[in-house]
């Protein structure tokens, strides 16, 4: 297993795998996430122009990809709850996924490995993430890998997601 910086060349494979996620996984569990064309190939491009999305692949199979940014979320300025630390210094998990014919096999878990790898490396003191309130399985990934539950967050459409935070 592989996991490195994506480039624009994997962008094809990081798309046809969050189909799979979004058909397999959201819709085949009432999932109300990553509706419409989110996330698009443009997002994914910006992520790879910001040195921030990262791949994950088993020879020439992708497993799985997330997006760990090093800047403030506007949607985390504000919070019904609290977060753990202060300030804008943390990184932003957004955008992970992981194959369906990987799930259950501690990919999510390897691939949440690199946010901590990353702050340790570039000094940031915790790392942020959301996801939806039906999203049972990244909520159990999220506390098994040591995040703890702040409360709840709105994006910029109105659309609840729960927070996590964790200390590094």
């Amino acid at each position: 297993m592989k996991v490195r910086p994506a480039s624009k060349p994997d962008i094809p494979s990081v798309l046809g795998c969050v189909r799979r996620i979004k058909n397999e996984y959201f819709e085949a569990n009432n999932i109300n996430q990553w509706v419409g064309d989110y996330p698009s190939r443009e997002i994914f491009a910006s992520d790879v122009d910001k040195k921030a999305l990262y791949v994950m692949y088993m020879g020439e199979v992708l497993i799985g990809f997330g997006s760990f940014l090093c800047e403030a979320e506007p949607t985390y300025e504000k919070i019904d709850g609290a977060w753990l630390t202060d300030g804008e210094k943390y990184l932003v998990v957004h955008r992970l996924g992981i194959n369906p014919d990987w799930h259950g096999m501690g990919m999510g878990t390897a691939l949440m490995g690199l946010a901590d790898k990353i702050c340790e490396v570039k000094k940031i003191p915790s790392i942020r993430v959301d996801t939806h309130e039906d999203n049972i399985s990244m909520q159990k990934l999220l506390e098994k890998c040591g995040f703890t539950k702040c409360g709840t967050i709105y994006l910029e459409n109105g659309d609840p997601r729960i927070a996590y935070e964790k200390v590094i």
